[in-house]
């Protein structure tokens, strides 16, 4: 999973763009009202000095500017870089603003407001103005909305922490492991998810373990009598009727064999060791696996290695041979594995069924085979076997020879 897909980073992406609009529509929230609190200031010095002001003295009535806070500023040394900075000092409209009016600056300078006044015939005349621009309340409200986010976005990343564990607990069962996660304490909808996990895994390690007692039990009690029989026919003398109970008791020992594979192929319990085996090695094992070492087996191999788990491999390809030689017509098969492809071929009719269904474990399809044996139970696991190996295997019949051909490539 790349990490833009992560559930994690989706969560934190949007947090961070809810942050960043919330600082900067903070910031400048607060720039407009202090902005709006210098033009109301402005509007009351203007309104105040018009009505300090005479027009006959051309002086200023510091008493009223006192009484609404206004103090003049006597010592205006440490004020020189306000004066600096400032304009030259506007012309005085009077059609605009009437002739009582005059202009006045409002300034801010290291925290403090001063009202610089134009005089008809002095130099700026300066006052500290009774206010401070604080915007500490905006501040402090977007720093709390701010610290709210926060917190909503950890509380979020807590209430999704437990996926994390979960997902690496639900790839470990799809691996086989039953090992039981930890309960969950959260109340929310993810706890409910853990929980219902928890108890799944429960529910499923309990049903594994069913089966495999009632799978270990029948095995030991129909091996029992097989082991006892086998006994007691080594004990009589050679005859045909003790070759054929022979024969039939190592039928037997073989169906059960294959029973126990068919179930563990079904509860996905097989596992791949593949190794890097030669051809020979394989077919010689196949030959050896056979009821009949001696069958009419016709072998043309080139020399090469393949990576396969060699049990579950020769045991495929035994069945596979095994099939071909029980119903072809002239009792024989042909194995051949050349370049890229292996295939098991012998003259006979063609399947009854699509190959797919035979990939279904106890398929009958609805008619008897010939014999007892012919229940697909080794057609089954042979697909089983070469699907785990990821080996795709197809079948043709034409000109009365049917042909599964396995490709020795893995597609994965």
């Amino acid at each position: 999973m790349k990490w833009y897909h992560s559930l994690f980073f989706k969560i934190t992406l949007i947090f961070s763009i809810a942050f960043v609009g919330l600082v900067v529509v903070g910031t400048s929230f607060t720039l407009h009202q202090k902005k709006e609190q210098f033009y109301d200031v402005r509007r009351f010095a203007q309104s105040l000095f018009r009505s300090a002001y005479s027009p006959q003295t051309g002086q200023l009535d510091t008493a009223l500017l006192a009484q609404e806070g206004f103090v003049t500023v006597k010592n205006t040394a440490p004020l020189e870089a306000i004066f600096q900075n400032l304009p030259p000092p506007p012309l005085r409209r009077q059609g605009e603003m009437g002739r009582r009016m005059f202009p006045v600056e409002i300034v801010e300078f290291e925290g403090e407001v001063y009202a610089l006044a134009y005089l008809k015939e002095r130099p700026v005349q300066v006052f500290q103005v009774p206010f401070r621009p604080s915007p500490l309340l905006h501040v402090s409200l977007f720093v709390l909305i701010g610290v709210a986010l926060v917190f909503l976005y950890v509380l979020t990343l807590r209430s999704i922490r437990p996926l994390v564990p979960l997902k690496a607990r639900i790839e470990a069962l799809a691996e086989g492991d039953y090992t039981l996660p930890p309960r969950s304490h959260s109340k929310d909808e993810i706890g409910a998810l853990a929980n219902a996990f928890h108890d799944t895994v429960l529910k499923i390690k309990d049903l594994k373990e069913a089966r495999q007692l009632f799978l270990r039990n029948i095995m030991h009690e129909l091996k029992t009598p097989i082991t006892k029989g086998k006994l007691a026919l080594a004990m009589l003398e050679d005859t045909s009727y003790k070759a054929k109970l022979s024969t039939l008791f190592e039928t037997q020992e073989h169906l059960l064999e294959e029973f126990a594979r068919i179930e563990k192929l079904g509860a996905g319990e097989l596992t791949l060791v593949p190794k890097p085996y030669h051809i020979d090695d394989i077919m010689a094992q196949v030959r050896d696996l056979l009821p009949d070492e001696n069958a009419p087996v016709d072998v043309s191999v080139d020399p090469q290695t393949l990576h396969v788990d060699f049990d579950l491999f020769c045991v495929a390809l035994k069945n596979m041979v095994d099939n071909a030689l029980r119903y072809s017509t002239d009792g024989r098969a042909c194995l051949t594995c050349k370049g890229e492809t292996l295939s098991i071929s012998n003259h006979g009719d063609p399947l009854p069924h699509p190959l797919d269904s035979y990939a279904q474990p106890y398929f009958l399809g609805g008619s008897k085979q010939k014999e007892s044996r012919g229940l697909g139970f080794g057609l089954y696991i042979a697909l089983a076997v070469f699907r785990l190996h990821a080996l795709p295997c197809h079948y043709t019949h034409e000109a009365g020879v049917s042909t599964f051909t396995l490709e020795l490539t893995p597609v994965l």
